[in-house]
């Protein structure tokens, strides 16, 4: 076995991470609100009917429909759905979302998902394992964003997102992914291992 490593400061350029300075906030305002009230609720804390959740579930299944075809399971600890967005936000939660022949476009587990499902906008929280069946691709990250319409997955600038595809297994920063062009990429620090077949037809690992 050979190694080789991946070393760079700058390997990619991606869009701007304004959104992900915008959840970092709904992460700090979801953490105030699970230590002083049983609210899973990212609104501020006037009592009003957007404030307030419409359901409230323990040990909860949610399934969202479209023209008679499912797009949307989630399994949750917990979950409260409101009216303002079709918000629905679930603690301990694993999910699946389908594509329009009805097969996995993502699956994964996650300690806390915040969906805006009129938007398709969905961010997940702590200790995310993301796994895209048509890309064979596995992330897993402390935050990150999933647009559905766009079909694109970022993170933040700050926080690690390690990533495992078919043969290429790496880690980085400024993650970047989209299921229209089935293309990732990373913005800082970027490490990994690399299989490649040899003249002979074996396998060897190159760390970059």
């Amino acid at each position: 076995m050979e190694s080789k490593q991946i070393e760079t400061n700058k390997y990619y350029m991606v869009e701007s991470y304004s959104i992900m300075k915008k959840s970092y906030f709904l992460l700090f305002m979801i953490s105030m609100l699970f230590s002083f009230s049983c609210s899973l609720n990212y609104l501020n804390g006037e009592n009003s009917e957007d404030s307030t959740p419409e359901f409230c579930f323990k040990n909860a299944s949610y399934q969202k429909f479209e023209d008679n075809k499912k797009k949307v399971s989630l399994k949750a600890e917990q979950m409260e759905q409101y009216k303002i967005d079709g918000a629905v936000f679930a603690k301990n939660a694993s999910f699946e979302t389908f594509d329009s022949e009805g097969k996995p476009e993502t699956e994964g587990q996650c300690d806390l998902v915040s969906a805006n499902t009129q938007r398709k906008i969905y961010t997940l929280y702590g200790n995310i394992n993301l796994t895209l069946p048509k890309q064979e691709m596995t992330i897993c990250a402390d935050s990150l964003n999933f647009n559905k319409k766009t079909e694109q997955i970022t993170s933040g600038k700050t926080g690690e997102v390690r990533l495992t595809k078919k043969d290429i297994s790496m880690s980085g920063y400024g993650f970047s992914a989209s299921g229209v062009s089935k293309s990732f990429s990373f913005i800082d620090t970027v490490s990994g291992v690399i299989k490649t077949n040899d003249e002979k037809g074996g396998q060897k690992d190159e760390n970059n």
